[in-house]
């Protein structure tokens, strides 16, 4: 019995079918966890005041807020499964690859473009991390580190959706467009 290639059980061939050589977009799996790590994101900006009164009352500055407790720990949820996706997501693109930049877009965009990404990968699984160990180890330092990275993130997000934007409308490139649909 032929042992096949490794990681089929897992990831299926029509995920696994491009390279990055010849691809021209993002898999479909790639483009769902692409948009279920924003909206994961985003909810956690949203629903972060939850998780700030709970550490308050952890440290004893704060009491205790019971109403808040349930949107804490989806807070805690939310922020591991970021991490989880967040690594699939990087397999993947190690595995499959990323579409190349438009060719005719000068150097210091696509600079830009790539440390944003680098920077936007690191903390999605450094924020994780940091508020892991600030939440079960009871580490303030690693707190700190984590509201720090929160405001660095979304620094990096509108810098992302302003960048996508740009090369949409002013650019009229298509590098918005392969992270909706894929061109495969």
């Amino acid at each position: 019995m032929p042992i096949g290639r490794p990681g089929a059980i897992l990831w299926p061939e029509r995920f696994c079918h491009m390279t990055m050589a010849s691809q021209k977009g993002y898999s479909g799996l790639q483009i769902g966890l692409h948009w279920t790590v924003a909206f994961l994101v985003l909810f956690q900006f949203v629903a972060h005041e939850a998780i700030e009164n709970a550490w308050g009352a952890f440290v004893g500055n704060t009491p205790a807020d019971p109403e808040g407790r349930g949107w804490a720990y989806l807070h805690v949820v939310s922020g591991q499964l970021i991490f989880l996706l967040a690594l699939w997501r990087l397999w993947l693109r190690f595995k499959l690859g990323a579409p190349p930049l438009p060719a005719n877009e000068p150097k210091p965009l696509k600079f830009i473009a790539k440390a944003t990404h680098f920077l936007i990968y690191a903390l999605i699984i450094g924020m994780p991390l940091s508020g892991s160990v600030a939440w079960f180890a009871g580490v303030r330092e690693a707190a700190l580190a984590h509201v720090l990275a929160k405001n660095v993130l979304l620094a990096l997000i509108i810098l992302h959706v302003a960048g996508a934007l740009f090369q949409h409308f002013v650019l009229k490139s298509n590098v918005l467009s392969r992270m909706v649909t894929t061109l495969d």
